[in-house]
Order: structure tokens, then C-alpha cells, then sequence
């Protein structure tokens, strides 16, 4: 019992002289929440009547300023097709006609970064259309820019089906 509470001990020091140092923890990077359903009202504007009714499964940003809406199962990694790792990014405060840019760090390594920006050239409502194409399989913590706004989503990409 001693050991396994000391061993329990060191492993929590040595996650908070990680975290201190800036280095990442496993437990840094938590996928946010997949919601099914109806989205939050100042998203419902992206889901005109041509869509017939459909929602896909979505997150929503920490501070809900922003939604991913997932058109495939699962974001995989690399450039997958059939399907794509489509995202709609609808966001809750105005684009101000600025791009997006998602800035991606790989949860348990922050050294191995993505970056991608998308035009703010699409409607209706505040959305980006994207691709979300990840190098590496894992989570992923994505911090999204637009105007003057900031959100950050947490996501899980799941290996390239061989």
C-alpha cells in the first residue's frame, strides 16, 4: 500500500514539474465532447431548409464562441477520401470578412504543429468550410482565429485506415 502511494506521489510530481516546464502530459489533450442532435440556437442559422432537417454531430469550443460540425464518422489521419475529414466551423461572433486560422498541436508531443487558414467567403451564418487533415494520429489541440475571436477545440484523429 506504501509503494503504490508513493509511486501514485512521484508520478503526480513529476506530471506538474512536466506541466510547470511547458512540456505536455498525456492528460494534457482531452477530446471535446461529440453532441448529436440539435445545435446551439446561434448555430442554426448554417442548417438552411435545403439541408432537410439534418444536423451532423458536432463540438462545441470551451467557451461555445465556435462548433464543429463532423461530416465524416471519425477524423483520420493524413488526407483521407471517401470520406473526408470535412469540418464545418460555424461560429457564434461575426467573421468581419477575416479568414480562420486553425493552429493544431499534437497533445502529448507540442513540437509537432499544423496549420491551415480558410476564407471567410461562404454562407449562410458565420461558417468556414475545411478540411481538418492531420499528420498524425492522436489527439489534437486546435485553436481556431478569426476576427479578433479565439476558441479552442479538442479533437481525437483516429489512424488511416489501410
Amino acid at each position: 500500500m506504501r509503494v503504490t502511494v508513493l509511486l501514485g506521489a512521484l508520478a503526480a510530481l513529476l506530471a506538474a514539474a512536466a506541466s510547470a516546464a511547458g512540456g505536455a502530459t498525456a492528460a494534457s489533450c482531452v477530446a471535446n465532447a461529440i453532441h448529436h442532435g440539435r445545435p446551439p440556437a446561434w448555430a442554426a442559422p448554417a442548417f438552411v431548409p435545403s439541408t432537410g432537417g439534418y444536423v451532423p454531430p458536432f463540438a462545441l469550443s470551451g467557451n461555445a464562441a465556435a462548433a464543429a460540425f463532423f461530416f465524416a464518422p471519425t477524423l483520420r489521419a493524413g488526407a483521407p477520401t471517401n470520406p473526408t475529414n470535412k469540418v464545418l466551423w460555424v461560429m457564434r461572433f461575426p467573421r468581419g470578412n477575416q479568414p480562420l486560422t486553425i493552429f493544431g498541436r499534437y497533445g502529448s508531443d507540442h513540437k509537432l504543429t499544423a496549420r491551415s487558414s480558410w476564407a471567410a467567403d461562404a454562407s449562410p451564418g458565420e461558417i468556414y468550410p475545411s478540411y481538418v487533415n492531420l499528420p498524425r494520429a492522436g489527439c489534437w489541440e486546435l485553436t481556431l482565429s478569426w476576427n479578433s475571436h479565439r476558441a479552442q477545440i479538442d479533437v481525437e484523429v483516429h489512424p488511416r485506415a489501410r
